[in-house]
């Protein structure tokens, strides 16, 4: 028996090394939590920058957008977060 399992993923990679994977069914509602923690992990991802920081900006609605968009954020050398789908 073939199983397909079709899901959005939230793929996390540190300096070309795989960190975790966490995936949704990819229905609407998968697809809304998947992208719910996307924008949670990046916000995690910067809060430490931003902290005593004046000189960064973290992330707006129009960044998180484009990150959407593109499924990808790899703002910082060395951290990449994906938004993939899969079969």
């Amino acid at each position: 028996m073939k199983i397909k399992l079709h899901t959005v993923n939230v793929i996390e990679i540190t300096d070309g090394e795989f960190q975790s994977i966490r995936s949704f069914a990819d229905n609407p509602q998968g697809n809304k939590r998947a992208e719910k923690l996307f924008r949670m992990v990046i916000e995690e991802y910067e809060k430490p920058m931003a902290k005593g920081n004046k000189d960064f900006a973290p992330s707006d609605e129009e960044d998180f957008e484009n990150y959407l968009d593109d499924g990808i954020y790899d703002v910082f050398p060395g951290y990449t977060l994906l938004l993939s789908h899969s079969v």
